[in-house]
């Protein structure tokens, strides 16, 4: 005899079967689902057989005996109609009235008659009004296959004809006798009798099909009645076995979950002491939940530990260095490269690889002298290819190759970019999803500590822009100058540069105070600043003095240029108290890289051509030569 111990084992063992504990949690909800689909198939297989079963009976009794009703209705009607006008004839007093009756008479027989050879043929009958034409009804009637009932309907046929042609007759006898006789009398008799057997007749047949559609209701309701009872029953025991194993294996699912949301809790009130690793018990989804918040901690502590280390870096290079190499080493990703974004000029540049060469750059070289260019930068949103291919057209990677660029916040603007490429066989597994969701984890933790870093490294430096006409200053070019110069080689274009400097300036601020120079600087920024491209630079290079940078322009259309500078700010009139100020200004040439390989010394030749207006005249634009500049030193 079985002991205790082993029934319950028996029957954990049973329920366990039942709950499909041993397999995934994709095969349960599997079977689960097919069990349930089983069911509802069984119970829609019962529906659709008592259906099936009921149409048929439904469309005995829609498409058969109903017509059927309504052309005997119709037709006795109609017999009615005709023997009341064969009466109205025996009374008319005129030929006129008599032949009104006839006519009417006859149609009613003839209409009749069609009614029935019509529900003996089967087709569409269409009952409507001869005087009005009006359409009562209009249905098709299936032709009758019962003997019996044909040779009832084929004698009431007969007598029908048998009535026209005495209808014919009577009217012939009345019109001639002018009265009514004996002999009329007798015909109107014949007649009545006619139609009155073959109105009884066609009323035999009418009871007969209402006992018959009477059954075919009682059958309709029955079939009803079984139909319902077996859907319910199917339903009900489907329903029943459904929440016996749905709860059976949630029980199953949810137990275990239970335990990792503790665990999860524990975590997320820092209480490390109580989020310790889950022992794995399993090899289903919980026990690959398990592992991954096993996983999941332990990355937790290693970007904790990330945190600690940068923030106590010297600065910003460091970190950027740091997260550089943990991605290509520790997250073996193929290749790392970060991008900062500078807030003063709008100039994106590679910080890792430390001295990265522009031509091993995956992005297009245009992007580091405009950030906007970079899909990032505008957005504040990561950008993948593998979500959609091409998405960046400044990617210049190979085809095998896809990229992630994730933007780095600081202070709420994006003000770096970590470009990740992978190759394409890793698109969409797993494994490079999971090394993803870790760089960001630690791009994340690099955020704040960046941020705070950037601000003190910015004010340490000095501002690149003139706070009076808020142009850049000479600090911002020589930060941006090899930049520049890369950009005109790479593209083959030149490169003029207009010095710029007001005549007689010193005169502005002697008469009418220096308050009203800092305004005429600034409308002479302003004027200048609209005679250019936004692509080119307008840089305040000191004093009185501006540096006008014309980006990729054609051989010698700087003149006109500086021309449209010269007259623009010739003709501006600077309003102040005591009315308005006009002022001219001197300009020198020069253009890079044909007057000189030096970008500095294209600044002195333009600088040289600018004494030579001065010395010339002022209020012109000269164009630097080589006999300007005999030194053959810089």
């Amino acid at each position: 005899m079985p002991n205790k111990m082993t029934i319950k084992l028996l029957l954990r063992h049973f329920l366990n079967t039942l709950a499909f504990v041993n397999v995934s949690i994709t095969k349960k909800f599997f079977f689960f689902s097919a069990g349930t689909l089983f069911w509802l198939v069984a119970t829609s297989a019962v529906g659709l057989v008592m259906i099936f079963r009921l149409g048929a009976e439904t469309a005995k009794l829609v498409d058969v005996i109903t017509p059927e009703q309504k052309v005997l209705n119709s037709c006795a009607r109609e017999l009615g109609s005709a023997s009341i006008a064969m009466h109205k004839i025996s009374v008319a007093g005129s030929t006129e009235e008599i032949n009104e009756h006839f006519h009417l008479g006859k149609s009613r027989l003839e209409d009749c008659r069609l009614f029935l050879i019509t529900l003996l043929t089967g087709g569409l009958i269409k009952d409507y009004s001869r005087s009005t034409d009006e359409l009562y009804d209009e249905f098709t009637v299936v032709s009758i296959e019962d003997p019996a009932k044909r040779k009832i309907i084929e004698q009431a046929i007969s007598n029908i004809r048998s009535a026209e042609g005495l209808l014919n007759e009577f009217v012939n006898s009345r019109n001639r006798s002018g009265a009514m006789t004996g002999e009329l009398r007798e015909q109107l008799s014949q007649c009545d009798a006619i139609t009155q057997n073959t109105v009884g007749v066609l009323n035999k047949l009418s009871v007969g099909l209402s006992k018959e559609w009477g059954s075919v209701s009682d059958i309709i309701k029955n079939k009803s009645r079984i139909a319902l009872l077996l859907i319910s029953l199917t339903f009900i025991t489907g329903a029943t076995l459904s929440i016996i194993f749905g709860y059976l294996i949630a029980q199953n699912i949810v137990k275990p979950i239970r335990a990792i949301i503790s665990r999860f809790k524990a975590f997320s009130a820092r209480d490390l002491e109580f989020a310790r690793e889950i022992e794995v018990i399993s090899k289903d989804e919980i026990g690959e939940l398990a592992e991954q918040y096993n996983r999941f901690l332990n990355a937790f502590k290693v970007v904790t530990s990330f945190k600690r280390v940068i923030e106590e870096d010297e600065n910003v290079e460091d970190i950027y260095l740091r997260l550089g190499t943990i991605i290509t080493g520790e997250l073996a990703f193929q290749k790392c490269t970060i991008y900062e974004i500078s807030t003063y000029n709008n100039v994106i540049k590679p910080v890792y690889p430390p001295g990265a060469d522009i031509a091993e750059l995956h992005c297009n070289a245009d992007m580091l002298l405009n950030s906007d260019l970079c899909r990032v930068k505008r957005t504040g949103h990561s950008v993948s290819s593998m979500e959609c291919d091409g998405i960046c057209k400044y990617f210049k990677g190979k085809q095998e190759n896809m990229h992630f660029c994730i933007p780095i916040l600081i202070a709420g603007k994006v003000g770096g970019v970590v470009q990740i490429i992978a190759g394409t066989k890793d698109a969409a597994s797993s494994e490079l999803m999971r090394r993803l969701s870790e760089a960001r984890e630690y791009i994340s933790e690099a955020q704040p500590v960046l941020g705070t870093k950037t601000i003190m490294r910015a004010f340490k430096e000095f501002s690149i822009k003139d706070a009076l006409t808020d142009l850049y200053n000479r600090r911002f070019l020589e930060e941006t100058a090899d930049n520049v110069v890369s950009g005109i080689l790479r593209r083959a274009t030149r490169l003029a540069l207009l010095m710029c400097d007001l005549d007689f300036f010193k005169e502005v601020n002697d008469r009418h105070g220096h308050d009203v120079g800092d305004v005429v600087l600034k409308e002479t920024a302003a004027c200048v600043k609209r005679c250019v491209r936004s692509s080119d630079l307008v840089i305040r290079f000191g004093g009185e003095e501006f540096l006008v940078l014309l980006m990729d322009i054609e051989t010698d259309y700087s003149i006109a240029i500086a021309e449209k500078i010269r007259i623009a700010v010739e003709q501006n009139k600077i309003h102040t108290t005591g009315g308005f100020i006009q002022k001219t200004i001197s300009i020198g040439i020069s253009e890079f890289p044909s007057d000189t390989q030096g970008f500095w010394e294209a600044i002195k030749f333009a600088d040289v051509a600018l004494y030579k207006a001065k010395e010339t005249g002022r209020n012109k634009a000269v164009r630097f030569t080589s006999d300007m500049w005999t030194d053959k030193r810089f």
